[in-house]
């Protein structure tokens, strides 16, 4: 089977290979997917339209006339083609050359001498073009997801699904050869909404191909708005993999009856989308969403998340690894909705945290292995509670939170602060503030006549600042002095970045502002000692509770409201100012140390140098 799979992949890329340079390679998986479904009909049904029969392929006769002729009597023929095959390839042959001609041909040719098993091996082969094309695009969903969400549900009870934002349809194909794999006679009726053509059109391929009897896939916006008066399609299984944070109209939403649970800030659509999936499931129904970790913690869409919540209406989060999606680290989560909840499950949702399961695929992708989905499903299916992996957390711990779902606070966060003998939130023993915010046009007007320096994450170093002369700036108002100057025992933090980075004002600091890639935190030291919580912070435990703060897909944000949430220990103020002086200390006597042992290095290697007759200041 494999031997036979790594053939079917060797032909593939030499039919692609045939067409690139010619066409994009869009242009390129339409026409192979094009000819291979007239290859099935040659092989299966060769009456079916003589003008697409290959023995008619002669060099009296233009395969692009052939083409064009022969689809469109397909067409005609089978309303259920209508417009499919002749959209997907004819813009394609608007302009021919020899070299087109000849690479059609030879396409053509490879399928014809490819020795394929049986009519079933030829639909492998086209699905397997259809995916892998699929899998390299945003409108694709990753195997990994396909396959566990395939195992988080029972499909020999689903009677109807749907997919909003379907894509090619490639979860629904995958569900269906599962069923037949598994020998189960489920006559499962499927609807798909999907805005892109290209998708939209491979994916009614798709259905004929794989002799799907029930479906009906429709080109539309998910978002376009529901009349109060329509038809209410409602579903027993939902899945949804839309755009990421995609910016929308919300004023056409005011009176969507989708919306009862509020409407999406103009910024992200997630919950438009997820509330649409909602809408459209029947009373006894589960739906599986894909989203990111911003989805669960945005401030802006708090209020959506705590009537969902009330509602009981989420079975479990699942935070999955980063790069499934192909070329992008982005990393996703999963949310179960579920309106028939068992009971032991009732008023809590499971958090499952599998974003370190996952490994390499090629250079571009990650996937996660199937014993580690296998486990995800387990756990998912028999409740099961592990350290740091798993856990149910009751609804009004979530609303102690504020309706955050994060999975890293409840299983990192939330665990760690229980460990603590006594803590306080950050918030409490410290003001947070992020930097001034300026356009180029602001800096470069300020920068004229400069009275203090402008620090970014690059001048955070190592627990250090460094001041860059090249970057100096005034202030526009006399409160930028009380807001955005640091001033000595001030912790900077980067509040975005791949990683996050610390530094402890010192008392003979220059005068600076800091910039919006940073913040503030200026500890009450009636209540906290600033180098105690400089170290905490930076401890194991400490990066630790600040991940599970973190938003953001490629680049993490860390928003001074959700810091504010951040539990430290806390300890006797004495014994804090005792210990705080202590490392205050042995701070300032390891940084000259590290001086005096450069400034050693640099002497002798110029010593050693210049015996060889080689001056190095020149």
């Amino acid at each position: 089977m494999g031997n036979r799979n790594t053939e079917l992949h060797r032909l593939m890329y030499a039919c692609l290979d045939e067409l690139r340079g010619i066409y994009t390679t869009e242009q390129s998986v339409r026409i192979l997917l094009v000819l291979c479904f007239i290859h099935r009909l040659n092989v299966t049904e060769p009456c079916i339209i003589e003008k697409l029969q290959w023995r008619r392929l002669t060099k009296e006769i233009s395969i692009f006339d052939m083409l064009n002729d022969g689809l469109k009597e397909l067409e005609y023929q089978n309303k259920q083609f209508e417009g499919s095959f002749t959209s997907l390839i004819t813009p394609s042959f608007h302009h021919t050359h020899v070299s087109s001609i000849s690479a059609v041909n030879e396409v053509i040719d490879n399928l014809r001498s490819y020795p394929f098993a049986n009519q079933e091996e030829i639909v492998e082969f086209i699905n397997l073009v259809a995916f892998s094309f699929s899998n390299n695009e945003m409108y694709g969903t990753p195997q990994a997801i396909t396959k566990l969400l395939l195992g988080l549900i029972d499909i020999e009870q689903i009677h109807s699904y749907a997919d909003y934002c379907s894509g090619i349809s490639s979860v629904a194909i995958e569900m269906f050869r599962q069923l037949k794999m598994l020998k189960i006679n489920n006559d499962i009726s499927y609807y798909g909404e999907e805005i892109n053509v290209s998708a939209y059109l491979i994916s009614k391929l798709l259905m004929n191909v794989n002799r799907v009897q029930h479906f009906n896939i429709v080109n539309k916006d998910v978002l376009e708005r529901v009349s109060n008066n329509g038809e209410e399609l409602t579903f027993d299984f939902i899945f949804c993999d839309g755009p990421f944070g995609m910016a929308w109209n919300p004023l056409e939403a005011q009176s969507d009856p989708r919306y009862k649970y509020g409407i999406p800030p103009r910024s992200s659509a997630d919950w438009a989308f997820y509330q649409n999936v909602l809408y459209h499931l029947k009373e006894t129904g589960k739906a599986l969403v894909v989203g990111t970790k911003g989805t669960l913690v945005r401030s802006t869409e708090v209020s959506i998340r705590k009537a969902i919540i009330e509602e009981d209406l989420i079975e479990a989060i699942i935070t999955m690894p980063a790069n499934l999606y192909y070329a992008t680290s982005i990393s996703t989560e999963l949310i179960i909705f579920n309106k028939n909840k068992p009971q032991n499950r009732k008023d809590k949702i499971l958090f499952i945290d599998a974003s370190e399961y996952s490994h390499r695929t090629n250079r571009n992708q990650y996937t996660i292995a199937d014993k580690d989905i296998t486990k995800i499903i387990d756990t998912y299916r028999d409740g099961i509670e592990e350290e740091r992996f798993s856990r149910f957390i009751d609804r009004k711990k979530i609303e102690l939170y504020n309706f955050s779902l994060n999975t890293k606070e409840y299983l990192d966060f939330d665990v760690l602060k229980d460990s603590f003998h006594q803590s306080v939130k950050l918030g409490d023993i410290a003001e947070i503030r992020r930097g001034v915010q300026l356009s180029n046009e602001e800096y470069s007007d300020l920068s004229l006549s400069p009275t203090h320096y402008l620090l970014n994450i690059k001048d955070i170093d190592n627990g250090s600042i460094t001041y860059d002369e090249a970057a100096k700036i005034t202030y526009k108002k006399p409160d930028w002095l009380v807001k955005f100057a640091i001033r000595p025992m001030d912790i900077l933090i980067t509040s975005k970045g791949s990683a996050v980075k610390f530094a402890i004002v010192e008392d003979h600091c220059k005068e600076a502002f800091i910039s919006g890639n940073l913040s503030i935190i200026r500890v009450d030291p009636k209540r906290y000692n600033a180098y105690v919580l400089y170290e905490f912070l930076q401890s194991e435990i400490g990066r630790r509770m600040i991940d599970g703060l973190q938003t953001g897909t490629t680049i993490k944000l860390i928003n001074p409201s959700r810091l504010e949430q951040l539990e430290i220990p806390m300890f006797e103020l004495d014994v804090m100012n005792e210990v705080g002086d202590q490392l205050k200390k042995n701070k300032n006597e390891y940084e000259e140390s590290i001086r005096e042992i450069e400034h050693r290095f640099e002497t002798q290697k110029h010593v050693l140098i210049e015996q060889l007759g080689f001056n190095l200041s020149i």
